[in-house]
Order: C-alpha cells, then sequence, then structure tokens
C-alpha cells in the first residue's frame, strides 16, 4: 500500500512537473508570439500613420504648386486682358498684332509652366498667339470644347488635354471668355499649360515609385499624372473611388481603391480642391509600400525573437533597451521631419513671393511708360499756359498728384520684385535712426511715444539710405495703425549673427554678420495666417482706402535685395515685431553729398542730344522736355536707327537711350558702340525699371548715369547738369 502511494505521489509529481515544463515551454514560445503580435499590431498602426502624415505633407507641397500656377494663369490672363483693352476691337487687335505678340512673350518669358497665351475672335480663329506671328489665319477652333463652352456663356473653362494644331504639342486651357461692350460674346484668352510641365514637378516631389499624383477635373477628367500611363483613357468612370469620393466630401478627402484604373494598383489616395476652381489634387500611395515598410521594420524584432524564446528575460531586456532606441530615434526622426517641414515652407513661400515679383516688375514696367507720358504731357500743358485759370490750375496739379501717387506705387512694385536700382552705401544704422526720430515723431502724431534703443559699437551696414529710411517709416506707420488707442513705437539697433541652424530654417538667408534694425510696437498684433500672408503685395488688414499693403511687401524685397533678411515676430494683443537685417559692411563709412535739384537751364544753352526711344508716346515728352531746356535734339526709336542718325551728326553730345529697345541691339549695347566709334560722348539711360544691361546684384554699374521714369523736366535738367553740360 505504501509503495503504491509513493508511485502515485511520484506519478502526481510527475504530471506536475511535465505540465510545469510543458507550460514554461508553452509560455516560451507563446509569450514571445503574443508579444510579437503585439508589437506588430503596434508597428503596423505606427507605419501607417508615419505614411499617412508623409502623405499629407507632400500633397500640401504639390497642391501649393499646383495652386501657385493655376493663379498664375489667372493673373496673366488678367494682364493679357489690359493689353488688349488699349486696342478694343478685334480688327484693331490684328492690325497691332506684332507689337500684342511682343508684349504677350515678354509676358509669360520667364514662366515654364506656360506652354503659350491664345487671343480668338468670336469666329473661333486666332488674333494673336505667343507661339507663332503672325497667327495662322485658317487656323479654326470652333469645335474645341473651351471655344464651345464659352461661346455657350462660361466665364472661366479648363479644357481636357488637347494636342495642337499649330505645333503637335499637348496642353490643356485655361481660358477666360471675352465680351463686347453691350455683352455679347467676343472670343476668349486661352492660357495653354503643358501636362508635363506638372509630371516633372511631381517626379521631384514623390518620395518613392509607390507615390502617384495627379490633377483631375471635377468631371473625371485626368490634366496631368505621375507616372504618366501611355495608352490609356484619360477620363476616370463615375463608379471609382475617385467620383465617389469627391462626391461624398467635395473639399477634401481620403479613399482606398483595391485596383486602380490606370495600372492595376490598390493605394490609398488623399486630395484636395482648389479654390474657385474645379479641379482637385490627388496623392496616391500603394497599399504594398505600407506592408513592405512594415516588414522591413518588424525583421529586426525577429532577431531577437528567438533568444526569447530560451531567455524571457533577455527578452524583457532586448525588448526594453529597444523600446528605448525605438523612442529616441522615432523623437530625432520627428524633429527631423518638423525641421524639414519648415524648411518646404519656407522655400513653397519664396518660389510663390519670386513668381509674383517676376509678373509686378513686367506690369511696373509698362505703367512707368504711360506715367511718364501723362506726367510729361501734364507738365508740358502747365508749361505752355502763361496764365491759367483756378480751375485749370487745381486740375492740372490734381493729374500730378495722381501721377507722382502712381509713380510710388510702381517703386514699391519693383522693391518688392527687387528690380529698383540702389545706391549701396556703407553707413551708421544710429546715425540714421537718430536723424529719422523727428520725421518719425511728426508723422506718427502725439499719441505715439518713440523710444530708440541703440547698440553700443555698431558695426556698419550696407544699404540704400533712401530705400531704407522708407522701409522703417512704412513699418512705423504699420506699428503707429496697429495701436489706434496710442502706444510705444521701439526702434532698436544690434549687432547680429545668424548662424547655420537659423539659415536652414529660412531658405533665403546667408550665415554672417548683419547689423539688426528692429521696429516694435504695442498694437493688436497679427494672427500666424496673417504673418504667413504679410509680405504678398497688396495684401491688407485696414480698412479700404487706408493703406496699399505694398509697405511690408516692399521693405521685404528691398532687404532681399540688398542680401539682408526680414522677419516678423507677432502675439496677438501683445504687439508686433518687424526685424531688418542688414549685411555688415567692411570698410569706412561713406561720405554721402547732399542732394540738390539743379534749376532748369536757359533756353538755348542746352547740348545737342539724340533721344532713341521705342515708344512713340515717352519719346514725344522726352524731345519736348529737352527742347524746353534749350537743347538741339535728334531722335531714333531703335539701337540701328539711332547709329545712323549719329554718323550723320557730328555735333551730338549726348547720347540719351531707354535700356529696353526693339530688335537685336539693347540701349546698353548701342551706347557701348556710339562711344566705340565717338569717345568723348556721353551717355545718360532711362527705363521703367531695372535692367541687367546696367544693374548687377541690385546695383548701378559703375560710372553709369540713369534717370528713371517716370522723370519730370526738372529732374532731367539737374541730371544734364550734373553731367557736366
Amino acid at each position: 500500500m505504501r509503495r503504491l502511494l509513493k508511485r502515485r505521489t511520484w506519478r502526481i509529481r510527475g504530471n506536475n512537473a511535465a505540465e510545469a515544463s510543458m507550460i514554461v515551454a508553452l509560455a516560451a514560445i507563446v509569450l514571445p508570439l503574443l508579444l510579437f503580435a503585439g508589437a506588430s499590431w503596434i508597428a503596423y498602426g505606427e507605419t501607417r500613420r508615419e505614411v499617412e502624415e508623409r502623405m499629407a505633407r507632400t500633397l500640401d507641397l504639390v497642391y501649393g504648386n499646383v495652386r501657385t500656377t493655376f493663379e498664375t494663369q489667372s493673373l496673366v490672363i488678367s494682364n493679357t486682358r489690359a493689353i488688349l483693352e488699349e486696342y478694343g476691337s478685334a480688327s484693331a487687335i490684328r492690325e497691332n498684332e506684332e507689337r500684342i505678340h511682343a508684349k504677350l512673350r515678354r509676358l509669360v518669358a520667364d514662366l515654364p509652366q506656360i506652354e503659350g497665351v491664345w487671343v480668338l475672335d468670336a469666329d473661333a480663329r486666332p488674333l494673336a498667339s505667343t507661339n507663332l506671328y503672325p497667327v495662322p489665319r485658317d487656323l479654326v477652333a470652333s469645335d474645341r470644347s473651351y471655344f464651345v463652352a464659352h461661346r455657350d456663356g462660361a466665364r472661366r473653362h479648363i479644357s481636357e488635354v488637347l494636342r495642337g494644331r499649330a505645333l503637335a504639342n499637348e496642353f490643356f486651357q485655361y481660358s477666360e471668355r471675352r465680351d463686347r461692350p453691350d455683352g455679347s460674346f467676343d472670343g476668349l484668352i486661352a492660357v495653354s499649360v503643358p501636362p508635363s510641365y506638372f509630371t516633372t514637378q511631381f517626379s521631384q516631389i514623390s518620395e518613392s515609385k509607390s507615390y502617384t499624383a495627379a490633377i483631375v477635373r471635377a468631371d473625371g477628367e485626368v490634366l496631368a499624372r505621375f507616372p504618366a500611363i501611355a495608352g490609356r483613357g484619360s477620363r476616370l468612370a463615375d463608379d471609382t473611388g475617385f467620383m465617389r469620393a469627391i462626391a461624398a466630401e467635395p473639399a477634401a478627402g481620403r479613399y482606398t481603391t483595391e485596383r486602380s484604373g490606370f495600372d492595376g494598383v490598390a493605394r490609398i489616395f488623399t486630395y484636395r480642391k482648389l479654390p474657385d476652381e474645379p479641379v482637385y489634387v490627388a496623392l496616391g500611395v500603394a497599399q504594398a509600400s505600407i506592408r513592405d515598410a512594415w516588414l522591413a521594420s518588424m525583421a529586426s524584432h525577429l532577431v531577437f525573437g528567438v533568444p526569447a524564446t530560451l531567455c524571457l528575460v533577455l527578452l524583457a531586456l532586448v525588448a526594453a533597451r529597444r523600446a528605448v532606441q525605438e523612442s529616441d530615434a522615432l523623437a530625432r526622426l520627428r524633429e527631423e521631419q518638423d525641421r524639414s517641414a519648415r524648411a518646404e515652407e519656407s522655400l513653397r513661400q519664396a518660389q510663390k513671393m519670386n513668381a509674383v515679383g517676376q509678373l509686378t516688375a513686367g506690369i511696373a514696367h509698362d505703367f512707368n511708360n504711360l506715367l511718364t507720358g501723362i506726367g510729361g504731357a501734364l507738365e508740358m500743358i502747365r508749361r505752355r499756359t502763361a496764365e491759367p485759370s483756378p480751375d485749370v490750375e487745381r486740375f492740372i496739379e490734381l493729374g500730378r498728384n495722381g501721377v507722382a501717387r502712381a509713380a510710388t506705387l510702381t517703386q514699391r512694385l519693383l522693391a518688392f520684385s527687387r528690380q529698383q536700382p540702389l545706391q549701396i552705401e556703407s553707413i551708421d544704422a544710429n546715425r540714421l535712426v537718430t536723424g529719422m526720430s523727428e520725421l518719425l515723431r511728426r508723422t506718427l502724431g502725439e499719441k505715439v511715444r518713440i523710444e530708440t534703443v541703440l547698440g553700443g559699437g555698431l558695426w556698419r551696414a550696407r544699404a540704400d539710405v533712401a530705400q531704407l529710411e522708407s522701409a522703417i517709416l512704412n513699418l512705423a506707420i504699420n506699428g503707429r495703425d496697429a495701436m489706434p488707442e496710442g502706444g510705444a513705437l521701439t526702434i532698436e539697433t544690434a549687432n547680429a549673427h545668424l548662424d547655420d541652424a537659423y539659415a536652414a530654417a529660412n531658405v533665403e538667408v546667408t550665415p554672417g554678420q548683419y547689423v539688426l534694425i528692429a521696429v516694435s510696437d504695442t498694437g493688436t498684433g497679427m494672427e500666424p495666417e496673417v504673418i504667413a500672408r504679410a509680405f504678398e503685395p497688396f495684401f491688407t488688414t485696414k480698412q479700404r482706402g487706408q493703406g496699399t499693403g505694398l509697405g511690408l511687401s516692399m521693405a521685404f524685397g528691398y532687404v532681399k535685395q540688398v542680401g539682408g533678411h526680414l522677419k516678423i515676430y507677432s502675439e496677438v494683443g501683445h504687439g508686433t515685431t518687424v526685424k531688418l537685417y542688414l549685411p555688415r559692411a567692411l570698410g569706412e563709412a561713406d561720405v554721402v553729398p547732399e542732394k540738390t535739384i539743379a534749376p532748369v537751364p536757359r533756353m538755348g544753352d542746352g547740348p545737342v542730344i539724340l533721344v532713341v526711344e521705342d515708344d512713340p508716346v515717352v519719346r514725344d515728352f522726352a524731345v519736348s522736355a529737352c527742347h524746353e531746356l534749350g537743347c538741339t535734339v535728334h531722335q531714333a526709336g531703335s539701337g540701328a536707327e539711332a547709329l545712323a542718325v549719329l554718323e550723320a551728326n557730328s555735333d551730338i553730345a549726348l547720347l540719351f537711350t531707354d535700356i529696353g529697345l526693339p530688335g537685336a541691339m539693347n540701349g546698353r549695347q548701342l551706347a557701348d558702340a556710339a562711344t566705340a566709334r565717338r569717345p568723348a560722348l556721353k551717355v545718360l539711360f532711362t527705363t521703367g525699371y531695372t535692367a541687367n544691361a546696367i544693374v548687377h546684384h541690385g546695383m548701378l554699374d559703375p560710372g553709369v548715369n540713369f534717370i528713371g521714369k517716370p522723370f519730370s523736366i526738372a529732374a532731367l535738367a539737374a541730371k544734364i547738369k550734373g553731367m557736366g553740360f
């Protein structure tokens, strides 16, 4: 009996030991598997979230590029419409086709996203184009969808991808209707956009081959896609995931497809609609790429999975250590992603400002020519009227004030676009701020208390004195307007050093030493979205009629042109600080002579002048102004004509030429050719905006005499007098 009990006890203990061993073995296998399964589930969710976050950031970048391109097309159409308004009817446009063709080519010369601009009449026949001159008279677009849409009343239209009949190129049209004064159809203006431009942009943005990007019209028409699929239809069916998604969420959303209609790949898509346009920007990533990324991240876990079956403690230590490492790596990754996102946003903003700057420079050029003619005509009327009545005197003065205000507006546009010729000097910022104190007190009024904090041992800065004073004055006026009940305005100077880390977050900044001028107010402050648009031209938060929206944009363009940096810091309810960083000047401060305006010379004692100007209105005023100064005047409309006149008249002492001339010879080339033949000949340049022919890195070339448009007779007299005549 005792032996039986002993045997049963042994069996029970043996069974318990076996069960315990089996439990331990199972635990050694199951527990790591459970841990691995849990880690896998977490890792998959994290991988998917990271992919979706990257998709969101990439879509932001793609969307910004596409939106900027469509806004550029709208601006080009607006400028084209302004050009055509000068001629009116279709017959007048056709008669002036060559002039319109040249203006349109200048308008889009620096815009690679635009294939061309076409102007069609009410019969679908081309009137003018950037691509061809003269346009083919037998070319008819009456069967094109965009023409039919405008003929039937549509104001704006985006066509499907077409193949050109004149140049056999692929494009889609962004077009707007033109109406006669009575409201009837008078044709259209169309901007041709090549899908290949977007394909190239998308290929540069995409992080891997698993990404796809597309621009799709609201009716499913695909305008551009990366990667392009040859031989496939361009229209999405109504039952596709995209069409169902935009029907449910028209503004923005996300959807998945089990099989793409283009290449059969299952993808996750996110999309967003452009404002005021029936166009969507969509970005997709292959679902297989998420699985591959997850498997790649989990492969390292398997290395620790086998040892974990042998030793749970070792597994716990390894897992804990790995968790710490992954946490640190994830924190570094997120920090790097945040830094990259800030750099991308800064780059997008810089590209946007550059694109707008190029357009505004072209507008300012033509506008300055018009202002020269208008202002000159008013000045001649005043000089030709011996004793004008008070009403006539008042109206002439109103016109002259309008021209002066418009000229200031164009100067600010040119400053924003970095096309303003600058007189760069080595200045003492403390002396400049001190000298402006009285002007600021008179301008800002008694409610605003002005304080200056001048840095000791301040470096000299490289700057244009007049433009810098204007920028500080604009910032001070903005600060006053932000303090309607009064407050404190502080102007501070200091030495500053912008390091590599700051330059990495602000793409246009060059690391180095700068002189800081900070203008601070205690006003209402600005929201982050207002700060993001503060430097855009014509953007303002003031009431209508209280500001042009060009003060900050002018300061921004000027500071960038001299190689500096401008930054806004603001907190709602506490005020705003605008910091201007000017490059440090190495060398002695320049002594700037006092500027004086020379009196108008007496009749008959002026030099013999050759006026070269392609615009007949501006040329007529320039010739009349020179006659008014007592000069003998010859005139020419091009470089070749000017050289012929110079050969025929040996007494010409001064060449007064526009820089932008038609033909193969610009104003600088004409001056070089003329002075090579006549070394004693003096040259005076004029233009409506900065041209690289005489201005480099924002500064006039040494020894160049220059007068900007629009100019007055008195200013021209002072310039000629200053040249030794």
